[in-house]
């Protein structure tokens, strides 16, 4: 089997499995799939910062949309942000017992307007480039930025998600070599301190229900 065709099997294998956990039919639009990814340096060094210790630390967050041609997941990944089918994104997660390490969340004060509205921002920023400064207001995004960016309350002015202060270091306070090479080839000092959000911290966030896990 050549290489196109293990990922294409790879990914509808993945989309079973989302099935068969329960989320493939009951997947909302607007619901939040939170995933740890394949071992990769940057995701590696995001584990490192934002890690909390448990079994799963998640790298990565995307947006659902129900379309008439099956699931879609908005997310800011690679070098824009894009509407991924639910089948490539689950073929990007790590394993853990043959599952896909990949929690679905549901934003608790998100009604049916919210949503409608959470999704036409998503939808506008189609295109727009990754935010591999991860700073904010610069007219790009990274992908809790996404998801925080768009989720506003019922007066479309207070941001449902919560942000902080981002540390780009690991546990024993050392800076990761990733995130020195990686911020040093844009010209700018690692971003300490700088208001953000991450995938790990938005999973525990208050304003989120976790409504399963497909891994358990």
């Amino acid at each position: 089997m050549g290489g196109v065709g293990i990922r294409r099997w790879f990914g509808a294998l993945a989309g079973a499995l989302l099935c068969a956990c329960g989320g493939g039919a009951s997947l909302r639009t607007g619901d939040l799939l939170f995933q740890q990814t394949r071992s990769e340096e940057m995701a590696d060094a995001i584990v490192a910062a934002t890690g909390d210790g448990g079994a799963v630390n998640f790298t990565h967050v995307g947006i659902v949309e129900r379309r008439d041609d099956g699931l879609y997941v908005i997310e800011a990944v690679g070098e824009a942000v894009t509407a991924t089918p639910l089948a490539s994104f689950m073929e990007r997660s790590a394993l853990r017992g043959g599952k896909p390490l990949v929690a679905v969340g549901r934003v608790r004060e998100a009604d049916s307007t919210v949503v409608a509205r959470a999704m036409q921002r998503a939808r506008a920023c189609l295109g727009l480039p990754y935010d591999d400064d991860f700073l904010p207001d610069n007219g790009k995004f990274y992908c809790s930025e996404l998801v925080w960016e768009c989720f506003l309350a019922a007066d479309d002015s207070t941001h449902l998600f919560r942000s902080r202060p981002m540390t780009f270091r690991a546990a024993d306070g050392s800076m990761p070599d990733y995130w020195t090479r990686h911020f040093a080839a844009s010209g700018m000092a690692v971003p300490e301190g700088v208001a953000g959000t991450n995938p790990n911290d938005m999973a525990a966030d208050p304003a989120v229900r976790i409504v399963w896990r497909c891994y358990d």
